[in-house]
């Protein structure tokens, strides 16, 4: 029996209209989609709303996958591909296996012979580096760094070592509950060193701003509990 395909839908980072993420040809696909692998169904059911279906939402399986789930299960997960159906993978904003679950999903599928197409579509990442004006051509996406104070400005210390030497960007993120702190220890290096905030990148508000850590002390910044995406450069 030939296998179905695995398709990644990016979906988008602020409101929930998928003509405004998706391509016109990738729309069809996810409208004639039966299952569907999400983190949260309701966000899932809020983003297919917004697209003509050729099935009722009731009528669509939504299996969950998140970083609660048992990856023992992936191959169950994957039953109805193997049976010939394909399937799209969805998370709650942005693209998927970027900073969101779904790696292990992807992996499994490549493990047994899936095709896996990835659709275009944001991500506040690469839109904050695009816009940063620190080194597009070398940089490392670091993911969430440790939340122990004393742990977290040794990583900083040492992601400002690694520029030092290799002159790349690096790249990572934090709960937002935590951005102050993160930022506050971020000031605490070298003030010549490039910080670039991509505070809501993707809003209709958001904004993407570059500064030496000397120019971002002079400010009197207060940040507020939403998505950023932190930059080191030089």
């Amino acid at each position: 029996m030939e296998k179905g395909k695995l398709y990644l839908i990016p979906t988008p980072i602020s409101g929930s209209d998928f003509n405004s993420t998706l391509t016109k040809k990738d729309v069809e696909i996810v409208s004639r989609l039966k299952y569907l692998i999400v983190e949260t169904p309701k966000t899932a059911r809020s983003y297919l709303a917004s697209i003509e279906l050729e099935n009722s939402i009731r009528e669509i399986e939504m299996r969950v996958f998140d970083e609660h789930s048992d990856l023992d299960n992936l191959q169950e997960l994957l039953q109805p591909i193997l049976l010939g159906n394909d399937i799209g993978l969805m998370t709650d904003a942005g693209t998927p296996c970027i900073a969101d679950p779904g790696e292990e999903i992807v992996l499994m599928c490549h493990r047994l012979g899936i095709e896996v197409i990835p659709m275009i579509g944001p991500s506040s990442i690469f839109l904050t580096l695009m816009a940063s004006g620190l080194d597009g051509e070398k940089f490392t996406f670091n993911g969430y760094l440790p939340r122990k104070p004393n742990k977290r400005i040794k990583s900083l210390r040492y992601l400002e070592s690694r520029i030092n030497k290799k002159r790349g960007s690096q790249i990572f993120i934090e709960a937002p509950y935590r951005n102050q702190v993160m930022y506050d220890d971020i000031l605490k290096l070298s003030p010549e060193l490039n910080l670039c905030l991509g505070i809501k990148v993707g809003d209709k508000d958001g904004k993407v701003t570059t500064m030496p850590i000397s120019k971002w002390k002079e400010r009197n910044v207060k940040l507020d509990k939403v998505p950023i995406i932190f930059i080191l450069g030089k």
